[in-house]
C-alpha cells in the first residue's frame, strides 16, 4: 500500500525573537539576538546569567475552555496551547464553533503530538519550596497537573476539542523532533489525517542553571549579544532559552482538497538510539540517523540543499555534529549550507526541533539561509564545511533538520519545497 503524503498547513510559534512565524524570520535574517539578561530570578550565583527569554505579556487566549485553568499551567504548557492556536489558525482547518459552544468543531482524523523535555520543572521546584516555607496545606492543587508531561498535549487537545489520539514524547533535547516524526508516520500510514505536532520547553529556574553549570555546559561568555557561539572557535557551551513551535500536518490529498495553503512537505524522518556516554553527541550514531532520515525521503546526501543544525554553542557536540554531516556527504562533491539558529535565542531543549523546523519552512518559502549569529572565527576542524556566516540567497529544495538529546536519542526530518502554486 502507498504511503499517504504529508505537509505542513499550519505554523504557530512563541520564542525569543517573537510570537509569529514572520517575527522569527526576520530576526534571523537581521542577525538579531535575543539573548538578554536574566530577569526571572537573581542570576548572580551562577557564572551563566543570560537567557532567551519569552516575552509573556504577549501570551494570551480568547475566552474559551480551559482558560482558568489554562492560567495556573507551567509556562510549557501555556506556550505550546498559545503555539498550537496560531498553527491551527494559521491552517484554516478548523470551522466555526457549535451554537453555545466555544469549542471550534474540526474534521475527524486528528491527533496531538507534543514532545518535553523537562516539562513542569519550575513548577516542581516552587512546589518544594512553598512546602518547605509555608507547609503542607499551601500546596497548590495544580502542583500536579501543572508539572505532568502530557499536559501540553492535552490542554490543547481538550480546548480545541480534538478527541482522537494524543501523544506526549519525552525524549530529551530530541523530543519536539520526534513528536513530528510520530505525527507524520501516523498521517502517512492512513491511520491520521491531520495532526498538531510539536514541541516546548519553559525551564529557565535556578535549578535549570545549578545543575547545567554542575555538568560544565553552560556559555561563560559575559556579553548577552555574542553568545552562545555555534561552531565558533571560542564557543564554551549553551545558553538557556525557552519558547514553542507547533505544525500543522496533513495529508496531502485532504489539504489540496479543500484548498489549503501549503508551507511544505514532510519527506523524511528517522530516529536512532545510540552514543558515546550518557550526554556526548555521537558522530557515528548521528550519521547514522541522518543517512536514515534521507533514505525515508528517498533521497541521496547530494540532494540536501541546507542544514538546520542542532549546533547550540558546546564544545564535543558541535564537532560531533559537523563530523557526522562531514560522513554523510563524504561520497559527493556537493555540500550542503549549514546553519544554527542557537545564536539568536538560546537551546531550547524539546522545541530546538521544531523551531529549526519552522526556520526551514521559512526559508523554502523565501530561498534563503539565516546566518549562524555569533561565527566570527571558524574553528579549524570546521574549514571543509559551508557554514552560512551571512543570510545566503540560493535555490533550496529540501532542508535537513536536526535534533539530539542526551541519552543517545537523535533524530532528523527533511522537508522539501511543495508545488510553486500552491505556494502563499
Amino acid at each position: 500500500m502507498p504511503l499517504h503524503r504529508v505537509v505542513v498547513t499550519g505554523a504557530g510559534v512563541l520564542c525569543p525573537l517573537g510570537s509569529t512565524v514572520e517575527e522569527l524570520w526576520q530576526g534571523l535574517v537581521a542577525g538579531r539576538s535575543g539573548i538578554a539578561p536574566l530577569t526571572r530570578f537573581d542570576a548572580g550565583r551562577f557564572h551563566s546569567r543570560h537567557a532567551g527569554q519569552v516575552d509573556d505579556s504577549v501570551v494570551t487566549f480568547a475566552p474559551g475552555p480551559l482558560q482558568f485553568e489554562t492560567k495556573r499551567m507551567s509556562a510549557f504548557v501555556r506556550y505550546a496551547l498559545f503555539a498550537a492556536d496560531r498553527a491551527l489558525d494559521d491552517s484554516g482547518l478548523g470551522g466555526p464553533a457549535q451554537t453555545g459552544a466555544d469549542v471550534r468543531r474540526y474534521p475527524p482524523g486528528g491527533g496531538v503530538y507534543l514532545g518535553v523535555a523537562m516539562g513542569g520543572l519550575p513548577s516542581i521546584e516552587e512546589g518544594v519550596l512553598r512546602q518547605e516555607r509555608r507547609g503542607v496545606r499551601r500546596t497548590s492543587p495544580f502542583l500536579i497537573p501543572s508539572l505532568i508531561p502530557n499536559m501540553a498535549a492535552s490542554v490543547i487537545a481538550l480546548r480545541h476539542g480534538i478527541e482522537e489520539e494524543q501523544v506526549t514524547v519525552a525524549g530529551a533535547c530530541a523530543s519536539g523532533s520526534q513528536a513530528i516524526g510520530q505525527a507524520m508516520r501516523a498521517i502517512r500510514s492512513g491511520a491520521r489525517t491531520w495532526a498538531v505536532a510539536g514541541g516546548a520547553e519553559a525551564v529557565i529556574t535556578p535549578i535549570t542553571y545549578s545543575g547545567f553549570q554542575a555538568m560544565r555546559v553552560l556559555s561563560r561568555h559575559d556579553d548577552p549579544q555574542t553568545t552562545p557561539r555555534p561552531f565558533d572557535r571560542s564557543r564554551d557551551g549553551i545558553v538557556v532559552g525557552e519558547g514553542a513551535a507547533v505544525l500543522v500536518l496533513e495529508e496531502r490529498a485532504h489539504a489540496e482538497a479543500r484548498g489549503a495553503v501549503i508551507h511544505g512537505e514532510l519527506t523524511g524522518f528517522d530516529a536512532t538510539s545510540g552514543g558515546d556516554d550518557l550526554t556526548a553527541i555521537s558522530s557515528r550514531h548521528v550519521t547514522r540517523c541522518l543517512s536514515g532520515a534521507l533514505a525515508d525521503a528517498g533521497l541521496e546526501p547530494d540532494a540536501v540543499d541546507c542544514v538546520f543544525a542542532q549546533a547550540s554553542g558546546m564544545v564535543q557536540g558541535d564537532a560531533a555534529e559537523l563530523e557526522a554531516l562531514e560522513a554523510l556527504t563524504a561520497d559527493t562533491d556537493h555540500k550542503p549550507v549549514v546553519t544554527s539558529i542557537k545564536g539568536h535565542m538560546g537551546y531550547t531543549f524539546a522545541a530546538n526541533g521544531p523551531l529549526n523546523l519552522a526556520a526551514a519552512l521559512m526559508s523554502l518559502r523565501h530561498q534563503a539561509v539565516p546566518p549562524t549569529l555569533n561565527l566570527k572565527e571558524t574553528d579549524p576542524r570546521f574549514v571543509k564545511t559551508d557554514l552560512a556566516r551571512e543570510v545566503r540567497e540560493m535555490e533550496i529544495r529540501r532542508c535537513l533538520v536536526n535534533a539530539f538529546g542526551f541519552g543517545g536519542i537523535n533524530a532528523g526530518l527533511v522537508v522539501s519545497l511543495a508545488d510553486p502554486r500552491s505556494l502563499a
